[in-house]
């Protein structure tokens, strides 16, 4: 690899990345709200915001990728995250690639993962003001929710086969868009989806009122889902209160923020 060019801090003389490879399609997001897209150099083909972002190479899918294409482009920190990009990343290590693998489980790591891009690339009072005005819509959300009467309970389906629920944040946003999870137990202790896998049995004996689904990259398939042996008793099913929800709910990102008042609106329309 060449030489890079770091920018540098001349008070501290401390140097930042210039050339990142975002390998999680939730990253160029956030370094696009701190003003440090220019630094992001290959992006996952997972990648579908912000527009701004689109024009950046894209090197790598997300569970399989190829070093050599990580390679050239030349990065000085490429970024993965969750489990399933330990192999890339034993990979690319084996090659001297500086990395940072982060592990998202909760929404408090979505606004860990924002404070620590934004001191990689000298921008952690922008990544300050970006938290704290997210922890402000947090807890105006947790308010409501206290004093809401009646939570209807949700089931949220991240995968078909086998079925998985919710990973730890989609619970997280369910409880203060006005939900009560009934896998919330599983979300918050399953990391891994082998944490989160459920029978046809438990889903239906836990009657969930709405059913959320985001399958994962995969299109949702209504009459798939209300044709399991054993759903016709489920009170979502038999209400048709069966919502696809945007797949950016399974990015620990910024649009995580965006999505509360649309499942506060979805989850009351349907309470």
């Amino acid at each position: 690899m060449q030489d890079h060019d770091d920018s540098q801090d001349p008070r501290s003389g401390a140097t930042y990345p210039t050339r990142i490879v975002c390998l999680g399609a939730e990253l160029p997001d956030i370094f696009h709200r701190l003003d440090a897209l220019d630094r992001v150099v290959g992006i996952s083909a997972y990648t579908d915001w912000p527009p701004e972002a689109l024009t950046i190479p894209k090197v790598s899918g997300f569970r399989h990728g190829r070093a050599r294409r990580i390679l050239e482009a030349d990065p000085d920190l490429v970024i993965l995250t969750s489990g399933v990009q330990r192999p890339l990343a034993e990979e690319l290590a084996d090659h001297g690639v500086s990395l940072l693998h982060l592990y998202p489980h909760r929404l408090e790591d979505m606004f860990k993962t924002v404070r620590l891009l934004g001191s990689l690339v000298d921008a952690a009072a922008r990544a300050q003001a970006l938290v704290e005005e997210w922890r402000e819509v947090v807890a105006s959300y947790a308010e409501r929710g206290r004093t809401r009467v009646g939570r209807p309970r949700v089931y949220f389906e991240e995968w078909m086969d086998p079925l998985i629920a919710g990973i730890g944040w989609v619970s997280d946003l369910i409880e203060l868009a006005g939900g009560d999870d009934v896998f919330r137990a599983r979300a918050i202790e399953g990391r891994n989806a082998a944490g989160r896998t459920l029978n046809l049995e438990e889903v239906a004996a836990a009657r969930p009122d709405i059913i959320l689904a985001s399958w994962c990259g995969k299109p949702f398939i209504r009459e798939a889902l209300v044709g399991r042996p054993g759903f016709g008793a489920i009170p979502a099913v038999a209400r048709e209160a069966i919502v696809e929800i945007p797949p950016s709910i399974l990015q620990c990102g910024p649009r995580l923020m965006e999505l509360l008042p649309v499942l506060e609106e979805t989850i009351a329309s349907h309470a």
